[in-house]
């Protein structure tokens, strides 16, 4: 032992590492290089609608995206200047203001700005005695109040699919515990000690988001205990159907627990009848959950609010913040009218987090408690920051002008000679085509799909499509806050010219040439 001592007093000592900056002067270089990327950043963020809303990544840039990992760094500037090359200039767009692909937000420059103060703090949102997590506490109870369901449990997560998993697997757990089972010990599985049960299903209309199958498939259902029900004319989930399915599905020996309800469709903003569906659960004692992924914030807007109305009846509601809440990716929320059962579908002891009465332990991990994940990151701050900053009544207002802004178009579109309305558009979405006299469906197919590639390739707009029934659809749906009317009366005119560039070409491709 008196030897090892000796040879480590003799050795000269070795000099840490870490990734700060390891000077002064190092210091003040990153300060001056976070300048200038604060300063890029806005400068494009204000300069927006002046910028192709898409741009195609040239060849040669994306070999740079098949090099093998940097041994050696290059340094913090010129890692910079790769970014701003290679990778800004090339987003999707959905920060443009005539972005309405999909349904994506934008993001804010306050958000943005909130976002690298959470990275700044990194803490760890499982719970503990912090500031943090009384951040996301209150957040998620002004989210509660908003929605109609006070003192509601409930927490932020990813996105839409998995605030959906999560409230799909708080009613399994909480419908099978009222069965006199613990589906927590078991699972859904029989076991030789324990009582047969029924194979459990759920119910949502056909046009209900793809996470529910994920969600079956996930919280070992299967898919085919996902129950489709079909549509009405309106695009809503058929009532009468889906008491015949329940009934059925009864006397065939399943065992239905949970009824989904949607607050905006992907493909055409419809809403459910909610307070309808919310008795049908009353009566037949089911979970009944809103998917409310973009919709449910509808409520705060006046034209919005009565479509959505009923949402207040559910057992939980899920939404995006990322989306009409206008969120810097990635921000939902997940609410559970009843805290208590929440924590009990999720919480679990350990003893390296045990509570403590004192110290950075004490409150337990609140957030771990009630969801999947015991890593979570800062997402409220941004959510915090934005309503302090501007209010409740300004997100609202955006939502209604984004209302109006799809109603003007649906009501553009019905007007246009060569234009079609596919679908009713109760909300923001508007799913619509170019058409042409004498042309068949499948030629409409193509030419409006082309039209959406052109609108998109020379930077103009990003719409998406989706299946009205069989036919191709250019698919509007705006949740943009940062679009303008102009932005609007833009794309009509570029979908209108674009459509009749593509007819022309197809007309003189049949044309006859001279022999």
């Amino acid at each position: 032992m008196p030897h090892i001592l000796t040879d480590q007093a003799s050795s000269p000592p070795q000099r840490s590492e870490s990734f700060d900056p390891d000077s002064s002067e190092s210091w003040a270089a990153l300060r001056e290089l976070g300048h200038r990327m604060l300063d890029d950043m806005l400068d494009v963020q204000s300069s927006l609608t002046h910028r192709p809303a898409w741009q195609e990544i040239p060849a040669a840039k994306r070999l740079m995206f098949d090099e093998p990992a940097p041994m050696e760094g290059i340094g913090a500037d010129a890692a910079y200047d790769r970014f701003r090359s290679h990778i800004l200039p090339y987003g999707n767009g959905n920060w443009h203001p005539r972005f309405f692909g999909w349904v994506q937000g934008q993001g804010t420059p306050l958000a943005m700005l909130a976002e690298m103060l959470a990275a700044g703090m990194n803490p760890h949102l499982a719970g503990f005695n912090h500031a943090p997590p009384l951040v996301e506490r209150q957040v998620v109870g002004w989210l509660a109040d908003l929605m109609g369901i006070p003192g509601a449990g409930g927490l932020l997560v990813t996105g839409g699919t998995a605030a959906n998993t999560h409230a799909l697997g708080v009613a399994r757990f909480a419908s099978v515990r009222s069965r006199g089972r613990n589906v927590r010990n078991d699972g859904l599985q029989h076991w030789p000690d324990g009582p047969t049960a029924k194979p459990l299903v759920f119910y949502g209309s056909v046009e209900t988001h793809g996470w529910a199958r994920k969600a079956a498939e996930w919280l070992g259902l299967g898919d085919r205990a996902f129950r489709r029900v079909p549509v009405n004319a309106a695009y809503q989930m058929d009532l009468v159907a889906l008491r015949d399915m329940i009934e059925r599905d009864r006397e065939d020996g399943l065992d239905p627990f949970c009824v989904m309800g949607t607050a905006g469709t992907v493909n055409t903003g419809a809403t459910d009848d909610l307070p309808a569906i919310a008795q049908r659960c009353r009566d037949e004692s089911l979970w009944f959950h809103v998917d409310g992924a973009f919709g449910a914030l509808a409520l705060l807007a006046p034209s919005g609010r009565e479509q959505v109305a009923g949402l207040e009846q559910a057992d939980s509601v899920a939404f995006d913040l990322h989306k009409w809440g206008a969120m810097p990716f990635e921000c939902a929320c997940v609410l559970v009218r009843d805290p208590a059962v929440n924590h009990d579908a999720f919480r679990a002891a350990a003893s390296y987090l045990a509570e403590t009465s004192r110290g950075v332990s004490a409150g337990g991990v609140y957030f771990a408690d009630r969801g999947l994940d015991l890593t979570r990151g800062f997402k409220a701050l941004k959510v915090w920051m934005q309503l302090q900053a501007d209010g409740v009544a300004k997100l609202g207002r955006l939502i209604e002008q984004n209302i109006r802004q799809a109603q003007q178009f649906a009501g553009a579109v019905v007007a246009h000679r060569s234009l079609e309305l596919l679908a009713p558009a109760p909300l923001n979405i508007v799913c619509f085509r170019y058409r042409a006299d004498s042309l068949d469906d499948a030629t409409l197919d193509a030419i409006n799909e082309e039209l959406l590639l052109r609108l998109q390739e020379r930077g103009i707009a990003v719409p998406s499509s989706t299946r009205i029934g069989a036919r191709f659809a250019l698919r509007l749906a705006h949740v943009n806050h940062r679009t303008t009317d102009e932005d609007m009366a833009l794309v009509l005119s570029a979908v209108t010219e674009i459509g009749d560039e593509v007819v022309a070409e197809l007309v003189a491709a049949r044309r006859p040439h001279p022999s």
